[in-house]
């Protein structure tokens, strides 16, 4: 077998324009199925030494070999008969890749802020959370490390903006703390609790009364500010249903491609006369 893949090779290679045909080399036959020389050109990448290459070569023909036996095993002794899924397959493939391309040559990929929002607000009843949701900063430090005074000082505000996080983010950098400082970004309110080990037994209730947590154990301190939230069954905001919403939009389009593309398909070929209803 390698004399004859390493003969078979060196043919591929010095002719890269022969066809897949009966008339190319044989390189493997298994109950009379034959891999021709034809049928391995174009597998073996640019760039490989002859070494890799043969490997490629070798254990494309081994996999051949495998699937071949197991394929004449199965033809022989499966009664059932493919023939009509397989054409249905064949039938919904190429409509498939039909539609595709005639969808990727018509549909118009903009969509536009404004269309987003109007989408969004005509269909808000479709945008429910299912879980709490909220916008936050925190930071954990060293339970006994003097900075965590001031972290608490800065969390504890009455009026708490933007150059508050600064400031917090700031004072946690300096120090080496760990913490988060996007505070436009929701999250969900279990992953706060994953950082922040707070049990919250009624979310909505908890959420109401603390926009401020600060709490310590043995080796660390936790402090975090909650900025804005919002809770099960509230709609979600629309910041984080933008990309889900464009979606929809480019589907609706890709539908209504369709559905024109079929409905002119058959108004053409009825008028042609190519369609004949005998019942």
């Amino acid at each position: 077998m390698a004399a004859v893949l390493l003969t078979a090779f060196a043919m591929l290679l010095a002719s890269c324009s022969s066809s897949a045909d009966d008339a190319s080399p044989v390189v493997a036959e298994v109950y009379g199925q034959e891999l021709h020389l034809g049928d391995i050109e174009g597998l073996v990448p640019a760039g490989l030494s002859a070494e890799d290459s043969m490997a490629v070569v070798k254990n494309y023909v081994e996999q051949w070999i495998r699937q071949a036996v197991i394929l004449a095993k199965a033809e022989k002794n499966v009664e059932d008969d493919f023939a009509r899924e397989l054409q249905e397959y064949k039938n919904n493939l190429l409509v498939y890749a039909y539609e595709r391309q005639i969808v990727d040559q018509l549909i118009d990929t903009t969509v536009t802020t404004r269309q987003i929002r109007e989408y969004y607000n005509e269909h808000k009843n479709e945008f429910v959370l299912k879980s709490s949701i909220v916008k936050a900063v925190y930071v954990t430090a060293p339970v006994k490390h003097p900075a965590v005074a001031k972290i608490k000082k800065i969390i504890l505000r009455d009026r708490f903006g933007d150059s508050d996080v600064l400031e917090l983010e700031e004072t946690a950098s300096r120090n080496g703390f760990n913490g988060y400082y996007d505070a436009s970004v929701w999250m969900p309110f279990v992953a706060l609790q994953t950082v922040i080990p707070v049990t919250a037994y009624n979310e909505q209730l908890f959420l109401r009364q603390h926009r401020t947590i600060t709490l310590s154990d043995d080796s660390l301190f936790y402090a975090a500010r909650i900025l804005n939230y919002k809770v099960t069954d509230e709609t979600s905001p629309l910041e984080l249903q933008h990309d889900n919403i464009r979606a929809i939009i480019l589907n609706h389009r890709k539908i209504d491609i369709l559905n024109k593309l079929r409905s002119d398909l058959l108004k053409e070929a009825e008028e042609g006369g190519y369609v004949k209803r005998k019942f």
